[in-house]
């Protein structure tokens, strides 16, 4: 008799990590990761380099193999009024920023080990990847403290993984490509109205 196949499902898992559940969860920020340099490009805008940085926070939520699940926020490092990173922090405070606070700065890794109340819901992507998004953040109410024990464990278990290295590689491959790309262009201009190429007497095109 011919040999029957074995019943397996081919899928699409994620990477082997399952999001964080959704709802309200108090959690600890474990890292604050300076992701360098990205070049993001809008519909009708030209490319911009931006500098960006990385917010992970844990509750204490494991994957099967036993290892933590994190929440991680992306944003802009900018402190600017409407800047998202500035419009998060004063949501987690409780309170916002004063124009002197904001012009000299806040240094983002004095938030390791701050607790926070988030609010994190499964968002699909169009490949059909799921994810956990951070949708809100407040004060962690005094009911929900998390005790200095635990702060202290998550602190100590947490590993930065290695795909925050591999992030910090792509943006900064992509900033460099852009602005060869860019020098390229300046260079094929210059080309264009060398000077040799021009008759005595010739002004320049502006």
């Amino acid at each position: 008799m011919t040999q029957r196949p074995d019943a397996t499902t081919a899928k699409d898992s994620g990477g082997g990590f399952t999001p964080h559940s959704e709802g309200q969860h108090g959690v600890v920020c474990v890292d604050v990761i300076n992701l360098g340099t990205k070049l993001e490009t809008f519909p009708g805008a030209e490319p911009r380099e931006v500098d960006k940085v990385a917010l992970v926070f844990a509750s204490g939520e494991r994957q099967e193999a036993g290892q933590l699940v994190l929440l991680t926020v992306e944003m802009t490092l900018s402190m600017n009024e409407k800047a998202n990173l500035r419009k998060f922090l004063e949501s987690w405070r409780g309170r916002s920023y004063t124009a002197e606070q904001a012009e000299k700065g806040v240094p983002l890794e004095k938030l390791q080990g701050n607790t926070a109340l988030v609010s994190v819901e499964h968002i699909t992507t169009k490949t059909g990847r799921r994810f956990a998004k951070v949708q809100s953040v407040a004060p962690l109410p005094q009911a929900m403290a998390m005790s200095t024990d635990k702060v202290a464990a998550l602190l100590e278990e947490y590993e930065r993984p290695q795909f925050f290295a591999d992030r910090k590689e792509e943006y900064a491959a992509g900033v460099l490509k852009h602005r060869a790309a860019y020098m390229n262009t300046v260079d094929a201009i210059d080309d264009e109205y060398d000077d040799e190429d021009m008759d005595d007497g010739e002004e320049l095109p502006f």
